[in-house]
């Protein structure tokens, strides 16, 4: 049912950005991809890290969030996908050694069409998930279970959703942006932003699927 659940959600978020679309790997591109960092996790995992202030071709670019996701899509990578504190604490020295400002993950707000759902509601609190990796981000209000800055624009804890136009589905690390430290916080999406792109078994797989002759 969980697999089902997040299957319809990212079809809704497919949907929702209508003419843009999320961009599909290109083999070549994926077989030379970039690597700035490996982390092993508790249970052996292993996970590459693509950063984009250290590449030269992209060392100055500053993207909006699908953008960004695309850049890291088209080299079988998504944008960060922060599923264990142990991997926000990871990424987050990666933003202290760097002085980088800020950056996007693949954090999303289910607020398009499928999202309307009861175990979703208030979708501020239940509605965050993971793109990168389809796994759901913890109940914004279990506060020790994810890393959302207390503050924000307005002085209030994040998420608050404060812009009125568009609002703030998208989910971005700010180093220390409100004298708050390096915490995550929700952010309109057209905002322009430097990334962090992860390995994507999904996207590494069907690569490898149609095209065996290609080492990855």
């Amino acid at each position: 049912m969980l697999l089902q659940t997040l299957f319809m959600i990212v079809c809704g978020l497919t949907a929702v950005t209508a003419q843009r679309v999320l961009a599909l790997p290109d083999p070549k591109s994926c077989a030379k991809r970039v690597k700035h960092a490996l982390w092993t996790d508790p249970l052996g995992n292993t996970h590459n890290y693509f950063f984009s202030w250290l590449h030269p071709a992209t060392a100055s670019l500053e993207v909006d969030w699908l953008d960004a996701r695309n850049v890291c899509r088209r080299h079988c990578m998504d944008a960060v996908s922060l599923e264990t504190l142990q991997e926000n604490e990871f990424i987050k020295q990666q933003l202290a050694r760097y002085g980088v400002k800020y950056i996007w993950t693949s954090g999303r707000k289910c607020d398009f069409d499928g999202c309307n759902r009861a175990d979703l509601q208030p979708t501020i609190v239940n509605g965050w998930f993971w793109s990168g990796s389809e796994a759901k981000v913890p109940p914004t209000d279990q506060r020790a279970l994810g890393d959302w800055s207390n503050t924000g624009g307005d002085g209030r804890p994040q998420p608050d959703n404060r812009e009125d136009d568009e609002g703030e589905p998208c989910l971005a690390i700010l180093n220390n942006f409100y004298n708050d430290g390096i915490k995550w916080h929700d952010v309109a999406c057209s905002h322009e932003k430097p990334f962090i792109c992860e390995d994507s078994e999904q996207l590494l797989n069907f690569v490898r699927s149609r095209n065996p002759e290609i080492p990855l």
